[in-house]
């Protein structure tokens, strides 16, 4: 009897311990909360067939670059059958673009990608379809077509917003991007169950998640907007419980807030802002009072909110040609955001210094390889006004190259994907006099560092409050330490294990 209490008191004890180790070291946390996610455009990105446009098959022979790079999830803009370059305006949503490769192709990617630890995500473009779509083609081709109520109809062009529809023999059709991107009907309940049933066939494929374009333009009506999202994350957690969505909700933060009551997870357009032009402005614009101030308020929306953070996007002028060519104040913007609570994206090419502005296509350009344009993966579907041949951006030469924009990447990601503290710890501004000079502590359970930046090309010093040893210095950018004095470059970075 007494044998028998000693191994049931050890498999109690053995229990408490796994739930104790299982807490330490964050195992109960959501997959997406301290990834790192990678923005690709496959069109862009991997060639593998050399027809110069970039394909799945691509993507699969590069994800070591991924791995190498401490990405371990991506989000891949759209990969429907599409009738423009981009792919925003879908023309059916159960299949693969022929240029990408074939249904197969993606299968296997996403069993590729999963044998080395990568989650994959997809754009789900649902505010619209193509005007090419068979759904569209039937709709206006008749009044009784099954699918006319599958888009917004009105017999005359309405007083409101009038330039935002478009006339057909049948009348006069809704469509808020362009006309040849007709807005879905959410009103019908046959398009919101056509819209699950689209998700649903791709998580059966083995994706983690989505990327939802436009989120805020499903219904002319904020609250519709939250209860339909509601609905479909709550429907999508039913097939796969760790599913991952996050809004694309291009607003101020109180808009974003709201959003957060639908769904788990935003995209940062404020707080990329405010890192942009801090750097740009040489000088700390309350930048953690900002995030702060933001936390608290998506905090009341959603208490388990995902903050995606990043700089910019595939819509926005390029990190570096904000910066008027800076690869300094690039690298400097790629550290602040690394460094930052929340789930970072980083669009491709910004670990190279990639250049790009409107029109988007050239946002979009090939990702170069090479600076010659040769690899035997280079895309060129077209040709490159801002990252062409020779301008000595390419990740051969840089990867060889400890100083690069790629290499500063490297390591703080590597730093990200090691010390929980800078992707699940708390921050606390460090107070400083100097508006130069933005210093913060990252912290979580008995893990601490200090993150310091001199935002100004002028050299300064910072003075901390204990004396520092080389194995605590864990990276350092323009910098040097002498005992508890911090003397910082221009442009620079320095983290430190705080002992």
């Amino acid at each position: 009897m007494r044998k028998k209490f000693f191994i049931k008191k050890a498999f109690v004890l053995i229990f408490i311990l796994l739930i104790f180790i299982t807490y330490i070291h964050g195992y109960n946390e959501p997959w997406y909360k301290d990834s790192i996610f990678y923005e690709v455009f496959v069109r862009s990105f991997a060639d593998s067939d050399e027809d110069k446009v970039g394909d799945i098959n691509g993507l699969i022979e590069k994800l070591d670059y991924f791995k190498n790079l401490n990405i371990n999830a991506l989000w891949l803009m759209p990969i429907f059958p599409s009738i423009s370059y981009h792919g925003y305006d879908v023309t059916d949503y159960y299949d693969i673009h022929p240029a990408y490769g074939t249904l197969e192709d993606f299968e296997n990617l996403v069993k590729k990608a999963h044998e080395k630890n990568i989650k994959i995500i997809l754009d789900l473009v649902i505010n619209h379809t193509s005007s090419r779509h068979p759904w569209f083609v039937s709709a206006i081709s008749s009044y009784t077509s099954p699918y006319r109520d599958y888009y917004i109809w009105s017999p005359k062009r309405p007083d409101k917003n009038p330039n935002l529809w478009y006339q057909k023999p049948t009348g006069y059709y809704y469509a808020l991007f362009w006309s040849e991107m007709p807005d879905l009907n959410f009103d019908n309940p046959k398009v919101r169950e056509e819209v699950k049933k689209i998700a649903k066939f791709w998580i059966e494929k083995g994706v983690d998640g989505f990327r939802l374009d436009a989120v805020k333009h499903i219904y002319d009506d904020d609250y519709k907007n939250i209860q339909w999202w509601k609905e479909f994350y709550s429907y999508l957690k039913g097939i796969k419980p760790d599913i991952y969505l996050v809004g694309e909700v291009w607003d101020n933060e109180y808009k974003i807030a709201e959003y957060y009551k639908g769904l788990p997870s935003n995209f940062n357009f404020p707080l990329a802002d405010k890192i942009i032009n801090s750097v740009a402005n040489q000088r700390d614009l309350g930048l953690i009072e900002f995030l702060q101030f933001e936390r608290e308020l998506f905090k009341e929306s959603n208490p388990n909110f995902i903050d995606a953070i990043f700089l910019r996007n595939h819509d926005q002028v390029r990190v570096r040609t904000s910066f008027g060519g800076s690869i300094d104040k690039s690298i400097l913007a790629g550290s602040i955001y690394l460094t930052l609570p929340g789930t970072p994206f980083i669009y491709y090419g910004e670990e190279i210094g990639m250049e790009g502005a409107k029109p988007d296509e050239y946002i979009r350009e090939p990702f170069k390889w090479t600076d010659d344009m040769k690899s035997k993966y280079q895309t060129y579907w077209i040709i490159p006004r801002y990252n062409f041949i020779g301008n000595g951006i390419a990740f051969d030469t840089e990867e060889k190259d400890p100083n690069s924009i790629y290499n500063h990447y490297k390591r703080i990601l590597e730093l990200r994907s090691k010390y929980k503290a800078l992707s699940l710890g708390s921050i606390e501004r460090i107070e400083t006099q100097d508006k130069s000079i933005l210093a913060y502590k990252r912290e979580l359970n008995n893990e601490g560092l200090i993150v310091i930046h001199n935002l100004n090309r002028v050299e300064t010093t910072f003075n901390l409050s204990f004396s520092v040893k080389n194995e605590d210095i864990l990276y350092i950018r323009n910098a040097k330490l002498n005992n508890n004095k911090v003397i910082l470059g221009s442009y620079s970075t320095v983290i430190i294990k705080i002992p």
